[in-house]
């Protein structure tokens, strides 16, 4: 049975990374990465918000047809209480194509998680763009973004929570799929 494969958390946790290398080692996997989505559409810089929206639409899109085509896809995203659409919609793709959805939240302590922001060299346009504002000395952002999932994570008890803090890729990659593998096991 295909499955959607939510990697959620803040920035710089691992999502794009070990979303890619789960794919590159799942042949017919869909690497659906929502920011990349949003850099091509015409406009995103002026309006981020908006060009996300309209990708997370297509992305719903292209999710349910691999999935419908009985492949399955890993979704590297961050979803907290304060997204216009929420991850449910993805969820709801999955139920609606017969998958199995999976929620896997990458977590790291607030100490680590600054020294990975501040070490962090963006793969693309977008990722610049977050993260300037991520490292901005008078925001408060992350800190909000923080709360945000917390309050999401409350709401969210099956989803599986994988504390990064203090491991490398290597490891965090291989307890990802021990957890994924853990709960293809219970269906």
């Amino acid at each position: 049975m295909a499955r959607l494969i939510h990697l959620n958390g803040l920035s710089r946790t691992g999502k794009s990374t070990l979303a890619r290398r789960y794919a590159d080692e799942h042949p017919g996997t869909l690497a659906l990465d929502l920011d990349v989505l949003t850099g091509l559409i015409g406009g995103w810089k002026e309006n981020f918000f908006e060009a996300l929206e309209i990708a997370r639409g297509h992305g719903r899109d292209m999710a349910a047809r691999h999935l419908r085509d009985g492949h399955d896809v890993i979704l590297p995203q961050l979803v907290t209480v304060h997204d216009r659409d929420p991850d449910p919609a993805f969820e709801a793709v999955a139920i609606a194509t017969g998958a199995t959805y999976v929620e896997v939240i990458l977590l790291v302590d607030d100490h680590e998680h600054l020294q990975r922001l501040h070490g962090k060299r963006p793969a693309n346009a977008v990722e610049a763009r977050l993260q300037t504002m991520l490292k901005d000395p008078d925001s408060d952002l992350v800190d909000r973004i923080r709360g945000h999932l917390a309050e999401y994570l409350a709401g969210r008890p099956h989803a599986i929570r994988l504390d990064t803090t203090g491991i490398g890729v290597d490891e965090s990659y291989t307890r990802f799929l021990n957890a994924v593998d853990v709960t293809q096991q219970r269906k």
